[in-house]
């Protein structure tokens, strides 16, 4: 069965409620859907719960100085959305509340789509780190020498982390085949650095800048700058590959479990750290969460100029289709994962398929009801304006 236009077209709509999420979703007055698979927190926690931990014990609410009534509302208020799989939430270290849609559980592995490009991003600032580039305004022709003698040649890395390279936005990347070759081929649009316009061919070209300045494929790096070090085995880790079996995807689609993708955002919330270790240079998580507007390196600020209303505490988020998000707030060491409903089995692969008869891709349109066959409407999500104050109201008095 081959994918229609109309798949296509659902796919990948408009930039910012697409792969790379969206300023606001649907305010849903519908109750919380019953889990089962929720799991409550761990009585016998000692009442006293030192200021920084890393092993994601699970407490309560009380043992972190946060009333559960307020973690209870944020969870209910992300479960308004029917396609949500997994809500997981974080103070100082410590899991204070989780909940699970019937079926899954915190073993159940989601997936990423653009919560990838914060991933790769930070592999960035490794390699930056470890002297494989010089620093963000190298210019990116440097390495991608297809782009010398044209007009990108001027294009630097720090622009192509902003999402301000001015290269071509919504090219279809995902069903272009060689979508490294396709990124390496998209055309300018705009002068570098002159706006904002979100991309994922721009942020392919991850792919090939890792791999010729390293010398490592994308895959292979990541796992070894990135989850590794965050106590993340490459076991557990589903890395997509597009539909050439050969070229790892940096713009998306990485498979893990909840609690793996809760490290990444406290090694963020934390400015790089795991344990004694600086993963990622603190000054690079720094630039990452500034943003020019809304949007830093690959992360975007869920501030007022993002969802149009004011906010009241500074927080950052991981973005990706479907509703995929890692929320942090590092002045408070808070972190929430969001998931969608995910259908996809290790044994299928890693290797996109969208022409055979068994399609194989990081499913969640199923749960949103936007599949290229679906009958219906969408499944709305929640509030994300809502969804961020009420993450403000956890610390609070």
């Amino acid at each position: 069965m081959k994918v229609s236009t109309s798949w296509i077209a659902i796919l990948l709509a408009a930039a910012l409620v697409g792969c790379g999420g969206g300023s606001g979703g649907n305010n849903i007055d519908s109750p919380a859907q019953e889990n089962p698979g929720a799991s409550s927190p761990n009585p016998e926690t000692p009442a006293s719960v030192p200021a920084e931990h890393w092993d994601l014990d699970r407490t309560t609410a009380a043992n972190v100085d946060v009333t559960q009534t307020r973690v209870d509302a944020l969870i209910d208020h992300v479960f308004t959305d029917a396609a949500t799989q997994a809500v997981v939430v974080s103070k100082d270290g410590y899991v204070i509340g989780e909940r699970y849609a019937s079926g899954y559980s915190a073993d159940s592995y989601g997936t990423s789509w653009s919560v990838a490009k914060s991933i790769y991003s930070a592999a960035m600032g490794v390699a930056l780190a470890q002297g494989y580039f010089s620093s963000v305004d190298q210019k990116a022709s440097s390495v991608l020498t297809e782009f010398l003698g044209t007009d990108k040649e001027n294009i630097t890395l720090k622009q192509i982390l902003q999402m301000r390279s001015g290269l071509a936005a919504n090219t279809d990347v995902f069903f272009s085949g060689d979508q490294t070759a396709h990124a390496l081929a998209n055309t300018l649009t705009s002068e570098p650095g002159s706006r904002y316009s979100y991309s994922n061919a721009n942020s392919q070209l991850f792919e090939p800048l890792l791999a010729r300045a390293t010398g490592k494929d994308a895959h292979s790096y990541v796992l070894e700058a990135i989850l590794e070090p965050i106590g993340i085995s490459s076991a557990n880790v589903g890395l997509w590959l597009d539909s050439t079996g050969t070229q790892p995807m940096t713009y998306c689609c990485i498979d893990m479990r909840p609690d793996d993708f809760l490290r990444f955002g406290l090694m963020f919330a934390r400015e790089g750290r795991w344990h004694g270790t600086q993963v990622v240079p603190a000054s690079y998580v720094r630039d990452s969460f500034e943003p020019d507007g809304f949007y830093g390196y690959q992360w975007w600020s869920m501030n007022e100029a993002l969802l149009g209303k004011a906010v009241t505490a500074d927080i950052k988020s991981a973005v990706g289709l479907n509703g995929q998000r890692v929320l942090v707030w590092p002045e408070e060491d808070i972190v929430v994962v969001v998931l969608t409903q995910y259908e996809h089995f290790a044994s299928q692969g890693y290797v996109l398929d969208l022409e055979g008869e068994v399609l194989n891709f990081p499913n969640t349109c199923s749960a949103r009801n936007s599949c290229w066959d679906s009958v219906g409407g969408v499944v709305p999500t929640y509030d994300l304006h809502g969804l961020v104050e009420l993450i403000a109201d956890l610390p609070r008095e």
